[in-house]
């Protein structure tokens, strides 16, 4: 995709994250406790860029609606993540139906099931991965970090295997970071404040963008 391209896409983000905040507002699918989703123009910005990357990377096919979805959606549910330290259940599984929704249709212009096949495959995966440690270790990671590792493993399954396991690896080390700077500068204890969902999203996007061709 040329530079016009590229740059048309990305205003595209920026509609579409307007549009996302416009109707989680409308409707009430926040958490308790966040009226807004802020910071104001942040994820619209964030948005923007990642569509930008996308386009770059993936070029005008058609899986580059379903990564944009994925974007869009993604930066939402980092945002909502990382001020009131939740997941939303009633958001998580409308971005995972659409997004199988948006797969399907790609395999179907392509002619193509191996991808979708290894999508689910993914996503059954990483699903059994978070659901291992969610009930053997638990409070380590809530429901929606559960859910969340489910659809980040439909994404990166469709790329390859490799794809699932660096982006959840990505996630995983970026989070540990995190969590040992914060029990730097605070108290030991308070490695537990700090979000998995926006680290493993990151560590998706990195996996997306800097992995082979889609």
């Amino acid at each position: 995709m040329n530079t016009a391209g590229i740059a048309a896409w990305s205003l595209v983000g920026i509609l579409a994250a307007g549009c996302l905040r416009l109707v989680i507002q409308r409707f009430a699918l926040l958490p308790a406790g966040m009226s807004r989703l802020a910071p104001p123009a942040v994820p619209e910005v964030v948005t923007a860029a990642l569509f930008a990357a996308l386009a770059w990377r993936i070029g005008a096919e058609s899986v580059l609606v379903a990564y944009s979805w994925l974007a869009a959606a993604g930066v939402v549910l980092a945002t909502i993540d990382w001020n009131v330290r939740e997941l939303p259940t009633r958001l998580v599984w409308p971005v995972a139906i659409l997004l199988a929704g948006l797969f399907i249709a790609v395999a179907a212009v392509n002619q193509d099931a191996q991808p979708l096949a290894r999508a689910a495959a993914g996503m059954l995966m990483l699903l059994g991965f978070y659901g291992a440690i969610y009930f053997v270790r638990p409070g380590q990671l809530g429901g929606g970090d559960l859910r969340l590792g489910g659809l980040l493993g439909l994404a990166l399954g469709w790329i390859n295997w490799t794809a699932i396991f660096l982006g959840t690896l990505f996630g995983w080390l970026a989070a540990a970071v995190a969590v040992l700077a914060v029990r730097l500068v605070r108290q030991p204890e308070s490695g537990h404040e700090v979000p998995l969902g926006p680290f493993l999203m990151c560590g998706a996007f990195v996996a997306i963008l800097a992995g082979p061709t889609i």
